[in-house]
């Protein structure tokens, strides 16, 4: 069996060719949004490359439809659709991931920015993924439901379960990193003697 390595959000993971990025980032709890089990119809697994692009399979119509071109030429792509074809090395940031840091960054500006510096890149990114979804409509409704049915379009995830404990294994591993980051509890007051 053929792997490549992939960096997804910064960590160094395996994948294997012909799998879907949606794939290898829940299998290694990587901050990644989904919701449809990879039917290509919430897009909550928006990922950008950041290099590597031609060491995946060329954008689906499914992405085609969803994506406005201006978020592909920006390198964004469906994790659940862009699946690996090379072993060449692929650097890949998740929406998901994005939308952390730059909240992050409003919440905790670095040194030399201020939150309100930092609010600009977060309402951009809030307004692009919105305006690909109103801006397609209904072309983008109307796609899905003949891809997948009426009912699978109002009911999208098949298996809550699995979706529920990926939800879970990315959420505590994403708050133990994070631990790391928060300030030291405060010592508690004791009464000592004189």
């Amino acid at each position: 069996m053929v792997t490549a390595k992939i960096e997804i959000n910064d960590e160094s993971v395996e994948a294997q060719l012909g799998e879907r990025l949606l794939a290898v980032a829940r299998r290694n709890t990587s901050h990644i949004g989904f919701f449809c089990d990879g039917n290509g119809l919430c897009t909550m697994c928006e990922c950008k490359i950041l290099s590597g692009a031609d060491q995946l399979n060329e954008p689906t119509d499914i992405e085609q439809v969803w994506l406005t071109d201006a978020r592909m030429a920006d390198g964004y792509r469906l994790g659940c659709q862009a699946a690996l074809r090379g072993v060449g090395p692929i650097q890949v940031l998740t929406r998901a991931e994005e939308m952390r840091r730059q909240l992050d960054a409003v919440l905790n500006p670095p040194a030399g920015t201020t939150a309100i510096s930092n609010v600009r890149p977060l309402l951009s990114t809030i307004a692009a993924v919105n305006w690909q979804h109103i801006g397609r409509w209904p072309a983008n409704l109307i796609h899905a439901i003949k891809r997948l049915g009426f009912v699978a379009v109002l009911l999208p995830t098949t298996d809550d379960k699995l979706m529920a404990a990926d939800t879970i294994r990315i959420t505590r591993r994403l708050l133990a990193k994070n631990d790391s980051c928060l300030p030291a509890a405060p010592a508690k007051k004791t009464d000592l003697p004189d």
